[in-house]
């Protein structure tokens, strides 16, 4: 029952509790928050998946249509491409607010803070609201204008041979993937910080630029689901099951990193290495009477 109780419930805070049982690098802290909080990740991705319905119901209306055409250039070409990116850039902007508590649940688990998952989410949401839906109504217009300038510089290069369109297109795609880089960054940001929506977009541009091998890095592991459905469609299903929760767990469990490293030990005050063994700490606890406990 132990084992079992531990997987559903989390680390309880024993008496005999002490930081020599804490993980000892991010490595460790990732894997043991990753067990103990596995079932509340399925929670929350349920929670959050909620709100990305009508982004899915449109997208599969969308692929019926498509199988319906001979070609993607024959579905492109009768505009329904346009049509598909102008509604998934609305539906993906309403989901700004939920995606504010749910990284905000996950970067709890991932620095191994307490979480109180329905009423947490629902004050995440709620505090957030203004700026994530600023950030998500960013992201679909992006999104928009991302797949309407591919597709035009494409069908421009392809009807005059010219490599400027080419070479537009190309930038227009390393743009694409620097946005995409900084939203690892804005995200987590916001929910961790008191700072206005201009200096997250910064600072997140900061880090996305100045941290390139790593942000690359975890940018393609939350993108190895989509990769591996572009091959087998059915896969899917996983973002139903655990996708955004685990995307969104590894992505914080990386920035709760990169802030500890570039913000919080520039503030003071601020908490650094959280879940993590602090050996500068092992005489305090050593010296504390666990009968003196319920007195603070």
């Amino acid at each position: 029952m132990g084992l079992f109780s531990s997987i559903f419930t989390g680390k309880s805070n024993r008496p005999d509790f002490t930081p020599d049982m804490m993980p000892k690098n991010r490595f460790e802290l990732f894997f043991e928050m990753l067990k103990l909080n596995l079932f509340n990740l399925l929670k929350v991705n349920l929670m959050y998946f909620v709100f990305w319905i009508p982004f899915w119901i449109w997208t599969w209306m969308n692929l019926n249509v498509l199988l319906t055409y001979e070609s993607v250039e024959a579905f492109t070409a009768d505009g329904y491409l346009m049509v598909y990116a102008m509604g998934a850039a609305l539906c993906v902007m309403i989901t700004g607010p939920a995606k504010c508590a749910l990284k905000y649940i996950t970067r709890n688990y991932a620095r191994d803070e307490h979480v109180w998952l329905w009423s947490d989410f629902i004050g995440a949401l709620k505090q957030n609201w203004k700026q994530g839906l600023g950030l998500s109504v960013v992201n679909g217009l992006f999104l928009f204008l991302f797949v309407y300038g591919v597709s035009f510089y494409s069908g421009m290069a392809s009807a005059t041979g010219s490599y400027v369109y080419l070479f537009l297109q190309v930038l227009l795609v390393v743009l694409g993937v620097m946005f995409l880089l900084m939203n690892l960054y804005a995200w987590p940001m916001m929910v961790t910080y008191d700072l206005k929506f201009t200096q997250i977009l910064r600072n997140s541009l900061v880090l996305a630029i100045g941290r390139l091998p790593q942000s690359v890095l975890f940018g393609l592991i939350t993108l190895i689901p989509l990769v591996i459905s572009a091959f087998w469609l059915p896969f899917l299903f996983w973002y139903f099951i655990i996708g955004y929760a685990l995307a969104s767990f590894v992505n914080c469990s990386y920035t709760n990193a990169a802030f500890d490293r570039f913000f919080n030990t520039r503030i003071e005050g601020a908490e650094v290495g959280r879940g993590m063994q602090k050996p500068e700490q092992d005489d305090e606890w050593e010296d504390l009477d666990p009968d003196d406990e319920d007195d603070k």
